[in-house]
């Protein structure tokens, strides 16, 4: 891969990484407030985008 995507996508890797950590202490808050549905969905969602950034640091490696 071109260095100079190597940059973007660092970089994109880190906003995914802070919101997936916004969504770990949300998913926390709504559980703690008894809304374990609405938990579960956003954790699940949280699992999807560090999916998403595993997958974008495999791609700057390859």
């Amino acid at each position: 891969m071109a260095h100079t995507l190597q940059y973007p996508i660092g970089k994109s890797i880190r906003v995914i990484e802070t919101e997936v950590e916004n969504l770990l202490n949300l998913t926390k808050a709504l559980k703690e407030a008894g809304d374990t549905e609405r938990a579960r969905a956003v954790a699940m969602q949280a699992q999807k985008l560090v999916e998403a950034a595993v997958g974008l640091r495999i791609a700057m490696t390859g």
